[in-house]
């Protein structure tokens, strides 16, 4: 395969191969004539000449009047496509291997995009529009998509839908080639919820680090502001290490969640000395695994998760698929997506939450802030605290802290009315709940 120029004479005539087709095109016969223009050029890099292609095509749907989300979507799937080539360019060792990735992707997108129609996207609920965003993070260009279920209406509020991936390509292309994949005409609509699946890194260090975080968080923030959700339905699952992902998230943050899925997941995010799963107790769990698995160390983290969950007093719902191995298959998913859908998320009257992290500071409106704000490092001690609410009586027990803040209203607890508070065995409030969340210290 040919590779793209860096240096000398051939990046003026590169340059113009590329611009040339920027401006707004004409119809598809010079179109036509485009694409082969780019082909017999043996300056363009392959990986450049199908970027060249998608242009093309992305440009002529754009030519024509679209819905704002669809137009969102071609451009960025096209910005994504532009980014990976140009990435390509500075590729090191494993440059072959990564071109030959990329042009395999590039490939299906070309494909894809042959028969894109927005009524696919945003009335039959049938495909998963491409969204890409700048990473609050490091800035680079990152990628969710997210299938709308069929006529949806913005106003609207549905339930979400997290589906997190296992290990995968390092490249987002991946996400894109795979939602512009080749699909059944006949396959059923999306008619539940919105299901939003971010792209977390493929298998990269960064993952490793901040597992789902802050990628998940980012394209759930960024889909609200063109959908509605139903705060009290947010299902999560994952396979795999997105499977792990899931575990390390609820346990984090277990009051947005209804309900949580993981499919040959492994609790590496939590260490078991973290003691953070008593957290989660009152979100209900599926945990499924093929019985034929030969992932190393699945069946042992399967039976922790179970056994865990029960001590726990959350029995999770258990499912071991006969003759299967890591993979699950359409039907398992399938039955993990309804059983999920079944529960609806409710305020617990007796919840605990051990503090892990500097981020995740309580769940339900009551939080304990972060003892030393300006360290570089978290080195204050692990604070926790119970809650148990009685009517409108809340009773708050502390450990290893001297502060806390209580957001009694429709964000925190849900309280209305005259509200008596209790902390560490002194009452401390009783009097109509405030519009602003409170803060008591000792």
């Amino acid at each position: 395969m040919g590779t793209a120029p860096l240096l000398g004479s051939s990046i003026p005539l590169l340059l113009s191969s590329l611009l040339a087709i920027s401006s707004p095109l004409p119809p598809a016969a010079t179109a036509s004539s485009q694409r082969a223009d780019i082909i017999q050029n043996s300056s363009v890099s392959p990986a450049d000449a199908l970027v060249a292609h998608i242009r093309i095509r992305i440009e002529q749907l754009l030519s024509i009047p679209q819905p704002e989300l669809f137009r969102r979507h071609l451009q960025s799937v096209l910005a994504l496509c532009e980014d990976g080539a140009l990435k390509l360019r500075f590729a090191g060792l494993d440059r072959n291997q990564q071109q030959a990735e990329m042009l395999g992707y590039l490939k299906v997108i070309e494909t894809g995009l042959e028969h894109e129609d927005a009524q696919e996207y945003l009335v039959q609920g049938r495909r998963a529009l491409d969204v890409a965003r700048l990473s609050q993070s490091d800035g680079t260009l990152q990628v969710y998509t997210v299938s709308l279920p069929s006529h949806w209406d913005a106003q609207k509020a549905y339930p979400l839908f997290v589906v997190l991936h296992g290990r995968w390509s390092d490249l987002p292309l991946a996400l894109v080639a795979d939602s512009l994949s080749p699909h059944d005409k006949g396959q059923e609509p999306n008619e539940d919820a919105i299901i939003l699946t971010p792209w977390i890194r493929g298998s990269s260090e960064y993952r490793l680090q901040y597992g789902s975080e802050p990628d998940l968080w980012e394209a759930i923030d960024d889909v609200k502001t063109f959908a509605t959700l139903d705060p009290d339905r947010w299902y999560i699952s994952g396979h795999s290490w997105g499977g792990d992902d899931t575990w390390a998230t609820v346990l984090r943050t277990p009051d947005l969640w209804a309900a949580a899925g993981i499919m040959a997941g492994h609790p590496h995010g939590v260490p078991q000395e973290e003691g953070l799963v008593d957290n989660a107790r009152n979100v209900p769990f599926y945990l499924w695994r093929g019985d034929h698995d030969p992932t190393g160390g699945r069946v042992e983290a399967f039976n922790y998760f179970r056994d865990s969950l029960t001590v726990a007093g959350d029995p999770p719902k258990i499912v071991v698929a006969q003759g299967v191995q890591h993979m699950y298959r359409p039907q398992d998913f399938a039955a993990m997506k309804s059983w999920l859908f079944e529960h609806t998320r409710r305020r617990p009257d007796h919840f605990s939450y051990v503090i892990d992290t500097p981020i995740h500071r309580g769940v339900w409106g009551v939080s304990i802030p972060v003892k030393y704000p300006g360290a570089y490092f978290n080195v204050e001690p692990k604070v926790s605290f119970e809650c148990w609410i009685e009517g409108n009586t809340v009773k708050i027990r502390t450990k290893d802290t001297n502060r806390i803040d209580i957001d009694l209203g429709p964000q925190g607890l849900k309280l209305a009315g005259e509200v008596k508070i209790i902390v560490n065995g002194k009452q401390v409030f009783q009097r109509p709940i405030p519009a602003k969340p409170i803060t008591f210290t000792w």
